[in-house]
Parts: C-alpha cells; sequence; structure tokens
C-alpha cells in the first residue's frame, strides 16, 4: 500500500482549520505554516484569512487537487465531506474527530462502519479516525495537533507508531531525553482504514527510516503484520514492539489444557519470535533498544563481558542481564591469566572482571583491560562501569579501545557526570542505570542474534476424511486414525460394543490395559470416571465395561461410539501437544508437561504454525521440565528426537484441516525410553460449524 499522499505529501488542504494555533484546527496550520510548508490551505468558510493565510470557503474553491485533506471536524460532518473530498480526486485524509468505535457503544460502531465503507469503496487513504495525525521530520511535514512535535527538531533515523495518541507523545519524549532522533511519528488511532501493519510496510521501504518503535494494544491482521515485520528484518531495520495488554485474566480453558495456556500475550510472543521482532519489557525499552540500534552493526548478540571498579556493580550487573536472557560466559583461562597480570591480588577475573581502583595506576591500564575483555570470540559487547572522575580521567583509554575494537562498548556511570556527546561521537554507549542498560542491551542482542523465521509454503502429506455434519468434536478413536495418517504415532486399539466382545479383545491385546469410554461429546473422560487403568484380566474389564456404560448412558446429551481397549504403556514421559486457532495470527502450537502438570506448573512454549521437527525440539528444550526428558536422577533419556517428529507431523495435520478444525490437542503424547519412540495415547479434536450448519443457525 502506497502511503506517500498520506504521510509525504506535496500539499495539504486542513478542513476546520482555526485562526487560533491553540485548538485542533489551528495547530497543524501553524506547525506547517512554520516549517516552511507552502502548498498549505486553511479551509474555513466563516474566515478569509488563517494564521495570515488566504482560507478557502470549501474544499471545492482549493487552487489545486491537494496529496491530503486534514480533517478536523465533527463525527457527523466527517464523512460527507469525505465524499466531497473524494469526488475531487484527493487521495488521503486524516480524520482527527472521535466519538467513533472507540466509545464502545452502538452508534459509534455504526459511523465507524460507514467510515470503513468508504474508503473500501472509494480506495481512499483515511487515516484515523480518533487520531492526533502525524509528523514527518525528515520532510519537516507536520499533520497532527499534538504540540510535542515541533518544527527545528532534528531529523533522525527512527520511526514511531502507536495506537495511543497519549502514549505516542509520552514515548516520543522518552525517546528524545535519551538522543533519538525521529523521521515520522505516526498515531493510528482507529484503524478505520490504514491500520498499524500498512504503516509498517511503508516504513520498511522508506530510506529514512532504520528502526521503528510501536506501542500496540492489539493488530487486527496478525499475517500482514508479520509480512511486515519480515521486509523489516529482510532490510536489517529494528522493529521494537511494547505490545499492552498482556495478562491472561480473559485466557479460560473450556475444554482443553492447550486453550488454558494459550492465551492472548503466548500468541503475540510466538508471533514475535517468529517474525523477528524485538520486544520491549516496558514502554521506555523502546527508546533504549532504538538508541542502541544508532551503533550499528558493533552488537551482534547478547553475550556480556562486564568490566567494574566494583565487584558489587560487577554482580549487579550479571544478575540483570542473565534475568533479562543474556549470556555472562566465562572467560578463556588464557585472557584470565592475562587480566590477572593487569590487575594484582586476589580480584575476581572470570567475568565479571573486577578492577578495583588499579586503572588509575597505568596510562593504558584500562585500555588493555577492555581488550582483553573482548577478545574471545564468544563475546559480543561489554558493559564498563566507572562512574564519574574514574570515567572522566581515563576517558581517552575507553575511545582508544573503542576505536580499536569492532564490538560495543557500553558504559555505565551512575553518578550522570559523563560527556554523552563525546561518548556518542566515537560510537561508545551511554546509560546511567544498572537495570536500565543490562535490560536494552540482552533485549537488542536477542533480537540481534535472531534470525526471523519466514513461513515457508505447505504441501500436505495426507488428507483428513470428511468431517461429520451436525457435530462439533470427533470421538477419540476418529481424531487418533486422522492423525496417524499424517505419521503422528498413536496406540492402536480396539473398539468394543458389548461385554463378551470386550472380554474376548482383552485376552487378544493382553495385558494390563486401559478401557475409556469413545463419545464425541466427551473431552476430558478422567473428570466423569470414563477412564479405566492397569485392567489385569478379563472380568476387570467387564466390570469396567458396565460401569462406564451406565455412567455415560446417565449424562444427558452423550452419543455413545463404545468403550476402547489399549494396551497400557509402561514406562516413558508424558507431554502435551496442541493446537489452538489465535484470531490474530492464526494456528499455534503449544508444547509443555502432560496429564495433571500441564495446568499446575503452566510451563509451556508456543510457535506459529508451521514447525519442523528440529523447531519442535527447541520448543521441547526451552521447557523448564525437559529435565524430564532428559533423564532426570537416573532416569533414562526419553525418546525427544521421535517427540519432536510427531510433534511436527501433528502440525502438518492441522494445516491441512481447513475451516473446519478448531483445535487438536495430543495429551499424553507418551515419550518413551531413547530408541523406542513416541505415541499419542489420546487426542482431542474439536471442529467448527460447518458453513450450511452456521446459515441455518
Amino acid at each position: 500500500m502506497s502511503l506517500d499522499s498520506l504521510l509525504s505529501p506535496r500539499s495539504i488542504a486542513v478542513v476546520g482549520a482555526s485562526d487560533n494555533a491553540k485548538r485542533i484546527g489551528g495547530v497543524p496550520v501553524d506547525l506547517l505554516k512554520r516549517a516552511g510548508f507552502e502548498r498549505l490551505y486553511p479551509v474555513n468558510p466563516k474566515n478569509e484569512t488563517v494564521q495570515g493565510l488566504t482560507a478557502y470557503k470549501d474544499i471545492e474553491d482549493v487552487p489545486e487537487v491537494v496529496d491530503l485533506v486534514v480533517v478536523a471536524l465533527s463525527a457527523e460532518a466527517t464523512l460527507p465531506y469525505l465524499e466531497r473530498c473524494h469526488a475531487l480526486g484527493i487521495p488521503a485524509a486524516i480524520v482527527f474527530a472521535s466519538g467513533y468505535a472507540e466509545t464502545g457503544e452502538a452508534e459509534g460502531a455504526a459511523k465507524q462502519a460507514e467510515l470503513v465503507a468508504f474508503a473500501g469503496r472509494t480506495g481512499m487513504k483515511v487515516a484515523g479516525p480518533n487520531c492526533m495525525g502525524n509528523a514527518n521530520f525528515s520532510d519537516s511535514i507536520f499533520t497532527t495537533f499534538g504540540q510535542s512535535f515541533q518544527p527545528g527538531e532534528p531529523a533522525g533515523n527512527t520511526a514511531l507508531v502507536t495506537q495511543s495518541g497519549n502514549m505516542c507523545a509520552t514515548v516520543f519524549r522518552i525517546a528524545r531525553r535519551a538522543g533519538v532522533t525521529f523521521s515520522q511519528v505516526i498515531n493510528t488511532g482507529n484503524e478505520a482504514s490504514v491500520e498499524l501493519s500498512d504503516y509498517l510496510e511503508w516504513l520498511a521501504d522508506d530510506p529514512n527510516t532504520t528502526s521503528a518503535l510501536c506501542y500496540i494494544e492489539e493488530l487486527r491482521d496478525g499475517p500482514k503484520f508479520l509480512a511486515a515485520a519480515a521486509k523489516f528484518r529482510a532490510a536489517g531495520k529494528l522493529l521494537a514492539v511494547y505490545k499492552v495488554g498482556t495478562s491472561e485474566k480473559g485466557a479460560e480453558a473450556t475444554r482443553s489444557h492447550t486453550a488454558a495456556l494459550a492465551g492472548d500475550s503466548a500468541a503475540y510472543d510466538a508471533a514475535f519470535s517468529r517474525a523477528g521482532v524485538a520486544r520491549a519489557g516496558k514502554l521506555s525499552e523502546l527508546a533504549d533498544l532504538a538508541y542502541l540500534h544508532t551503533l550499528g552493526d558493533k552488537i551482534a548478540g547478547s553475550n556480556c563481558a562486564i568490566l567494574s571498579i566494583s565487584g558489587a556493580a560487577g554482580a549487579i550487573l550479571a544478575d540483570a542481564l542473565t534475568l533479562g536472557g543474556a549470556e555472562v560466559p566465562t572467560l578463556p583461562a588464557d585472557v584470565q591469566a592475562a587480566l590477572t597480570a593487569q590487575i594484582p591480588g586476589h580480584s575476581m577475573v572470570s567475568n565479571p572482571i573486577d578492577m578495583t581502583g588499579n586503572m588509575v595506576n597505568s596510562n593504558d591500564f584500562l585500555s588493555e583491560c577492555i581488550r582483553l575483555a573482548l577478545s574471545p570470540d564468544d563475546i559480543d559487547v561489554l558493559l564498563l562501569y566507572t562512574p564519574g572522575a574514574f570515567l572522566t580521567g581515563a576517558l581517552d583509554q575507553v575511545e582508544a579501545a573503542a576505536a580499536a575494537s569492532s564490538k560495543a562498548i557500553i558504559v555505565i556511570d551512575t553518578f550522570a557526570l559523563a560527556d554523552q556527546t563525546r561518548l556518542a561521537e566515537h560510537g561508545i554507549g551511554y546509560f546511567e542505570d544498572f537495570d536500565q542498560a543490562a535490560c536494552a542491551v540482552a533485549a537488542y542482542g536477542k533480537w540481534k542474534s535472531a534470525t526471523g523465521k519466514v513461513t515457508a509454503n505447505f504441501a500436505p502429506t495426507a488428507s483428513w476424511p470428511a468431517f461429520p455434519a451436525g457435530r462439533n468434536a470427533l470421538s477419540e478413536t476418529e481424531g487418533k486414525e486422522a492423525l496417524a495418517a499424517f505419521g503422528v504415532p498413536v496406540v492402536h486399539d480396539a473398539l468394543v460394543q458389548g461385554v463378551e466382545e470386550a472380554r474376548a479383545a482383552a485376552d487378544k491385546i493382553g495385558y494390563p490395559l486401559v478401557a475409556k469410554l469413545v463419545s464425541p461429546d466427551v473431552a476430558h473422560k478422567t473428570e466423569h470416571g470414563l477412564i479405566r487403568l492397569g485392567l489385569s484380566d478379563a472380568d476387570a474389564v467387564a466390570q469396567a465395561f458396565r460401569q462406564m456404560m451406565a455412567k455415560a448412558q446417565s449424562m444427558s446429551g452423550v452419543h455413545i461410539e463404545g468403550v476402547t481397549l489399549e494396551p497400557m504403556l509402561q514406562g516413558g514421559v508424558e507431554i502435551l501437544a496442541g493446537v489452538t486457532r489465535d484470531p490474530v495470527f492464526g494456528w499455534m502450537l503449544t508444547v509443555g508437561l502432560g496429564g495433571v502438570w500441564t495446568e499446575l506448573m503452566q510451563d509451556a512454549c508456543h510457535s506459529l504454525l508451521p514447525v519442523d521437527a528440529s523447531e519442535a525440539a527447541a520448543m521441547l528444550r526451552s521447557l523448564k521440565g525437559f529435565k524430564l526428558l532428559d533423564g532426570y536422577r537416573g532416569a533414562p533419556k526419553a525418546d525427544v528426537a521421535a517427540a519432536s517428529r510427531a510433534i511436527a507431523a501433528l502440525g502438518q495435520a492441522v494445516l491441512a484441516g481447513g475451516e473446519r478444525l478448531r483445535e487438536v490437542e495430543i495429551n499424553p503424547l507418551l515419550v518413551l525410553p531413547q530408541g523406542k519412540g513416541a505415541v499419542a495415547v489420546d487426542a482431542l479434536v474439536l471442529l467448527n460449524a460447518a458453513a450450511e450448519e452456521e446459515e441455518l443457525a
């Protein structure tokens, strides 16, 4: 989507222009006039001039068809005026007015629906409504009523895109204090026509923009966002996001463990990870990420060396980095030996490096310590704590070390006395707070070392049987049979409808075995006493059959297909693998410990589909409970490779399922000892209503 007319217009009309430079209709006129924008046309039927400029009574009186119209009218008056603008051929508009869907009322939603329909019918690029407009610092174009954005501010290479007007101004101020300068500042408002991902797609191609900061409340089009993020990644541009509203309050499970784990925050985490997006843990971190991006290619990852005049400060930084997901690798023995020769006494040199006060004893001491600390290949960046006079007296050494190294040096001065301008000129980073520095370096280094994953084309290896009409689920037997066609290993079982048939089948299968009721209407059989374990002979099987059938027949609305008998597998570790359909991003895979541990420990990992076996293995290894699969306390190692293949096959099955599939879960997937495979013991397949059923409803 080309947004040139919206973000970089050559001519602008302001409808509802005010002679008062403090009013909403007056601010953009004032800003544009002071910025020297020449083809500016105030429209006001009551005034002959507006702020010294010729005013026009109607948009039809403006002497040219402008690129952009800024509409500072009421919500009721806006759409009729946009129709007039479209009739003239004006391609883009910014709508300041509120009173639309953000009100939460039917009348406001109806107004926004009309605006959406207008934009769809005409093709006009309509920013907002309920937005504060934009500031293009690269071209000095200010189409906003926000007074935080003033002509004369230095232009930079960072774009800011927010879904909140107040947060737009807030993040801008925070970032400016950190020294970040901007190419574009964009407030998306209600996104009735142009949404956040459209802006990002344009910014990915903008030569004046090398990074973008986003404040997000919700994404309206997940796939479009992922595509725009991929463009940023391919261009080597930073896309940093702060996502508000990550509480799991609304994520309650109704029928599956997977749904309990796959909440809003998990979906966004999985999507950002897939796209290689840097996710800020707090609002101010957005500015820090943009600031670190100005250091260019000097930060390759988040493996940090710490050099400090204080052992306590070194420990604080090590803790903060580790908690943020960074690494503080132990330095090689030869580097430690060289550092020991530089640092007398018994100071720590393994990393963190405690220089104590010795840096004042030699003209090149600090420079040599920095060189040694950065010398290992697995060190990406150095955090240097030298506050106040210590730094001032040794700044020449820091600058010399920075000039001699291709890696980043980040100075931390808690006394806030450093010459930041001088540091910046030499490409040296600067922070005044331990935690702020550690969080920023960890987040940026993680982003820099990530690759982002482009979703591959999907080619199904099998197909599902026809989904039965009028059903919202498959039975366990149906589900396992369908998954087996895609390569998911399943427990082989026998379906029986009578006591004598159950006896005969049990003798054939062998003991001990498991009996389960088969019904598409009962998802969690354990909770209803419809699973029996460890049945050791035919009499036990017959008794379990009678009891489960009686229980199921007493339950309202339960269709009974029979009872399935299957061997009771011994040993192994139970895990869960399930897929839910996220409303924003689509299919999302969740893996975690199986059985009751899933909800009790909340130990799960999430990824958007598709996922191959190596990615599935990485998901399993990220679990805190992975030790159970890796031979915890002398237990045999589990067959992680087989489990990973089964999880990947589950993902392939779901992608081939089409719109009728709502959710698929294997719980448990029993992972047997290494070399013996993995097997799906139970399967839950939930369905959406068929299209014809929805039409009749």
